[in-house]
């Protein structure tokens, strides 16, 4: 596969993630400051986190207590897929054979 492809490919996932990373702390910054729950902008960032959240609640929600670890899972699995899982998985289709 040629590198420009790969890269190209790459860069796209990473800008995925980091859109996602941000709307993931837009969440939890909206979710402190008690943002009115009509407003379309905050509608918006919850229609796209609550899907990603509703997983990781159902296995926290007996340990977790009055804080929601969801949005931190989160950001620890985009993180690793950020610096672990892509850069391994370019090397590897860039590694010469």
């Amino acid at each position: 596969m040629p590198v420009a492809i790969v890269n190209m490919i790459s860069f796209i996932l990473e800008l995925i993630l980091n859109m996602a990373q941000v709307v993931v702390i837009a969440s939890v910054i909206i979710s402190w400051v008690g943002a009115d729950p009509y407003n379309p902008i905050v509608q918006l960032i919850r229609n796209l986190t609550e899907p990603m959240y509703r997983p990781f609640r159902k296995l926290t929600e007996n340990f977790s207590g009055p804080i929601d670890l969801a949005p931190l899972i989160v950001l620890l699995l985009i993180t690793t897929i950020q610096k672990g899982i892509l850069p391994s998985i370019k090397m590897m289709i860039l590694q010469p054979s």
